[in-house]
């Protein structure tokens, strides 16, 4: 049984339907067609949190500039109550007909009504009780039973231009999700209490309750207020009411105050340079929960705490990101900061943008010539585009590729990576030239720049050791080299370390991890990514070297320790050594049961009482993920292994089906079902199953192996061989396809095959024991 990571998508403007791997999650209730099945009382309509947060206009008494400032941005508009002054959409009655649903906006009194009709349904009568983001579009919030609130997937477009006219829009280019998918709006994804209101108020509690399934959501303030950023402010107020003279000012979190004089070019230089090493960076702890893909790891994490003790940040993760960390799907911005230079060199984000305001500290090129002498980057040598206040294009245009979502918003790419158009052509990640030349190739880009750069060599870049002469390297060493680059900050390292753990069939070597050193001396994200280097070492090392990642100063670290232990033979760990990992796993299941609304977090809970042994709560977990999101196929098929394990083969094959028909492209799945099969004594339809799931995943060894045996078991070694032979043949280097291999030769008799096989063995995985051991015995390793 394999667990899921809880993932919820939190983010800083209007609300995006994206999620990540196998957080296709959420909740689906009956609809209604009547106000009277809503229960007012469980939802969210004024304050309800502890009165350490005193409110905005405490603040403003005192601090009337910053409110100024901040009063009309998108964080003081990221969410208001539905009114005649937040309201930016048209409710005279019109009408939006939208694929198979037709919406009409209309006014009862003071109150906004949308009513939708589908497939000749009763018309569905919503209230609108807030509205969510304000430009480039404006979502609506609407309540739902159990306490739900839910994005409509319908908006207003704030930003008149040529292509998206001031109007109402369905947010789905295509065919929305029908009702029971993961995307449909009614669901989790659209889902404001877990989804999106934690970044769009103030001090939020989700309030789900885990045996009703409903929702009594609370917040101190209906947007992104004072306290969001500053923590609560009882203490400071009480300190500025008792005369303010002397004393602890006693905020909760405190910023250094900005100053341009920070930054210093010196004579001759072309880039500013920080006067004095930062040492702390509380702005990054305080503004990436809402600016990062995360999961939450508690409900309501204290503002201001280091990011990795309420939140555990995605990495560089091929569903969110190109190879070289360009941006694929929204991911808020701090992700693709951190892999920066910029981040590298001590910038942060308060440096470009005002924190009160939003907005940028100066307009266009004159922002990035602060620190970036004019006279070496706004001429035509550097800039390529016609030098002076004429040319066509701006720095952004190239070093900040702007990828658009929900239609209408586009967003800028922080990474600020230079233009290498061979490389976005081999990784297939966006290109800055034909972003805005499109149609041009990726060579004639590359000319250009070299025509107006002359020979000077392209900057150095971690993601080049993804490539080689002009073409990306296929080979998970790759990952390896870009942890091993100078240039890679720590969240890049941590990446490329769990995508070496992901992609690598063989272990990581003790060289490489006496090279990395010991845990303490990395940065918390760094200890993160090598959670996932070391769970695919030997037993005996997984032991020794993530015990003491039980006690990390950060709860991320702490519980990524503790599920990988988890996983490991009961018999692993020494008596006071099990004692150490239940404290860590009962700060794993309370990270679990802090998402208990999602299907995934059941799943965990579900696998890790399937671990030890309880299977009565490892059925009550799946079945619970299913209750929630009948759709969650990990749930159907962890069932399906409990069921095995049982002895109940015709329901585990009855879960592994349901779990295609939800996903006929789930190799793991067929792969399953090729076992069950198997069991149930179906040869050829085991075979059938093993081989699709081969096709559907060529590059799982897993998968492979399974087939071979399979293959073997029916008396078709020479088929089984062939397999092997082509999987190695293409890249899927794994010790246990190579054991088989020989195994499978020696047994049929072919020993002068076998003895080959067990010398490529011995040459490609020399430390293997398998691999020692079966070149003695063939007389493979003379």
């Amino acid at each position: 049984m394999v667990p899921t990571a809880p993932a919820p998508l939190h983010h800083a403007s209007a609300f995006l339907v994206l999620f990540g791997a196998l957080c296709l999650a959420g909740c689906e209730e009956p609809r209604t067609a009547s106000d009277a099945e809503v229960d007012p009382e469980t939802v969210t309509r004024a304050p309800a949190v502890a009165t350490e947060f005193v409110g905005s206009s405490r603040c403003v008494t005192c601090h009337a500039q910053e409110a100024a400032r901040w009063s009309g941005s998108h964080h003081d508009r990221a969410m208001e109550p539905a009114s005649e002054d937040s309201i930016e959409g048209d409710f005279s009655g019109v009408e939006l007909v939208a694929h198979d649903s037709r919406w009409r906006f209309e006014r009862e009194g003071e109150r906004f009504v949308v009513r939708h009709e589908r497939d000749g349904r009763p018309s569905e009568r919503m209230e609108v009780v807030a509205t969510f983001g304000v430009t480039p579009l404006q979502q609506l919030l609407v309540e739902r039973p159990g306490g739900r609130r839910q994005a409509l997937p319908v908006a207003w477009g704030t930003h008149p231009n040529s292509e998206e006219p001031t109007r109402w829009f369905s947010l789905d280019p295509d065919a929305p999700a029908p009702e029971g998918d993961p995307l449909h709006w009614d669901g989790l994804a659209f889902r404001w209490n877990t989804q999106c209101a934690a970044c769009h108020s103030t001090a939020l509690r989700k309030g789900f309750d885990d045996e009703s399934g409903r929702y009594a959501t609370s917040f101190a303030e209906e947007d992104v207020a004072c306290e969001a950023c500053h923590g609560p402010g009882h203490a400071h107020v009480a300190w500025a009411e008792g005369g303010a003279a002397s004393g602890d000012p006693r905020l909760a979190v405190r910023f250094d105050a900005w100053d341009a004089a920070a930054w210093q070019r010196p004579e001759g230089s072309a880039i500013a340079r920080r006067s004095a090493a930062r040492t702390h960076d509380t702005q990054m702890d305080v503004c990436a929960p809402c600016h990062a893909r995360r999961s939450e790891l508690v409900d309501g994490p204290e503002v201001g705490a280091a990011l990795l003790d309420g939140y555990a940040p995605r990495l560089l993760a091929p569903d969110l990101y190109y190879d070289d960390g360009g941006i694929r799907e929204e991911v808020y911005v701090w992700g693709s900061f951190v892999q920066s230079r910029m981040f590298a060199a001590g910038v942060r984000c308060n440096d470009c943008h005002d924190p009160h305001s939003a907005k940028l500290r100066r307009e266009g090129d004159a922002l990035c010539t602060t620190c970036h002498a004019p006279e070496r980057y706004a001429v035509d040598v550097h800039f390529g585009h016609g030098g002076g206040p004429a040319r066509q294009a701006a720095c952004v245009d190239c070093h900040m590729p702007e990828t658009t979502y929900m239609r209408v918003d586009p967003r800028r790419d922080h990474a600020f990576a230079i233009p290498r158009p061979e490389r976005s052509r081999a990784l297939g990640s966006v290109d800055a030239c034909t972003s805005c030349h499109p149609g041009r190739s990726a060579e004639d880009s590359a000319a250009s720049i070299a025509a107006w750069r002359g020979n000077t060599a392209p900057a150095p870049h971690w993601s080049d050791a993804l490539m080689r002469a002009g073409s990306a390297r296929r080979d998970p060493e790759r990952w390896l080299d870009v942890a091993a680059s100078p240039l890679a900050t720590p969240w890049v390292r941590a990446s490329a370390w769990a995508r070496f753990a992901q992609e690598s069939p063989g272990e990581p070597t003790s060289a490489l991890l006496d090279a990395i050193g010991p845990p303490a001396a990395r940065t918390p994200v760094e200890r993160l990514g090598l959670v996932h280097l070391l769970r695919r070492r030997p037993v005996h090392d997984q032991v020794h070297r993530l015990l003491p990642l039980l006690e990390d100063e950060r709860r991320a670290v702490r519980v990524a320790a503790a599920e990988a232990l988890s996983a490991l033979p009961p018999d692993a760990l020494r008596p006071h050594e099990r004692s150490i990992l239940a404290r860590g796993l009962r700060e794993y299941r309370a990270v679990q049961e802090a998402n208990a609304e999602r299907p995934e977090a059941q799943v965990n809970l579900g696998t890790l009482a399937a671990r030890f042994g309880d299977a009565a709560g490892a059925r009550a977990g799946f079945e619970k993920a299913i209750a929630r999101a009948p759709y969650f196929v990990p749930a159907h098929v962890n069932l399906a292994d409990l069921a095995r394990a049982e002895g109940n083969e015709a329901e585990a094959l009855g879960h592994l089906r349901r779990a295609l028909e939800l996903d006929p492209m789930n190799a793991w799945a067929r792969y399953a079902l090729g076992l069950a099969l198997h069991r149930s004594g179906d040869a050829e339809g085991a075979l059938a199953a093993l081989a699709r799931a081969v096709a559907d995943a060529p590059a799982s060894p897993r998968l492979v192996v399974g087939h071979a045996l399979a293959l073997a078991g029916a008396g078709r070694t020479g088929e089984a061989d062939g397999v092997l032979e082509r999987a190695i043949e293409r890249g899927v280097d794994d010790p246990t396809l190579h054991h088989v291999r020989v195994g499978l030769l020696r047994d049929a008799g072919a020993l002068s095959a076998a003895r080959a096989a067990a010398r490529d063995f011995l040459r490609r995985f020399p430390e293997d024991p398998r691999a020692q051991a079966l070149g003695r015995e063939l007389g493979a390793g003379d």
